[in-house]
């Protein structure tokens, strides 16, 4: 890259200190029509019928099964296994069953928003040492 001195005579004899951005300009303008033609040659041309099916659930696919706890007052709790009420030992033999399946379903706590936390503690120590492995807990979405 040169440097331009000026022409002859005093008053030109400082050296010329612009930046000439006409190659930059040029520059930008080739590459701009570069990627207006090949923009469009990027999206599929090609005219493809997809198959709509409707969505049914699997079914092979085990259904969860849900363990409420509900707060009685006084400390005292109730179980249910799905709908049915039931008791500690209950749990036990059932989570037992359900343990011995392939595949194991999924347990879902719903547990009462004034339940203490132990409860649910014990039943979820209850699920471990039957050896359920999928757990979940069932919440109410955020505001």
């Amino acid at each position: 890259m040169g440097m331009s001195t000026g022409g002859g005579g005093r008053q030109n004899s400082a050296p010329m200190t612009d930046i000439n951005t006409t190659p930059l300009v040029d520059v930008m303008l080739v590459l701009l029509i570069i990627f207006m033609i090949t923009a469009p040659l990027m999206q599929n041309k090609v005219p493809i019928s997809i198959p709509e099916a409707a969505n049914e659930p699997d079914s092979t696919e085990e259904r969860a099964i849900t363990l409420n706890v509900q707060d009685k007052g006084n400390g005292m709790v109730q179980y249910y296994w799905v709908d049915d009420p039931i008791g500690l030992d209950g749990l036990e033999a059932r989570l037992a069953l359900e343990a011995a399946k392939k595949p194991q379903p999924e347990i879902k706590i719903r547990g009462d928003r004034s339940v203490q936390y132990k409860h649910i503690r014990s039943a979820l120590d209850l699920a471990k040492r039957k050896g359920i492995s999928k757990v979940g807990f069932v919440t109410a979405p955020g505001e």
